[in-house]
């Protein structure tokens, strides 16, 4: 399964590792550089502001059978 999450704090990190390592594909949006430095077997990181409707459109999460919001925002 395909899964975005948005936000890669604590909470993103640890459900994009523990998704990822069961098997599903994870695209891990933030848009801190930080994001850049991810890797995670089976997870794509894209620094990108979620709250953005270009980057969501960006992002192509109509490829995604879930959708994650784990910001603060």
């Amino acid at each position: 399964m395909r899964i975005a999450i948005a936000g890669a704090g604590k909470v993103g990190l640890s459900l994009a590792d523990e998704l990822a390592h069961n098997g599903h594909d994870v695209l891990l949006i933030d848009r801190e550089p930080k994001v850049s430095d991810i890797a995670i077997p089976g997870v794509t990181p894209l620094r990108a502001d979620a709250c953005e409707v270009e980057s969501l459109s960006a992002a192509r999460l109509e490829n995604c059978q879930v959708v994650i919001a784990a910001t603060g925002d």
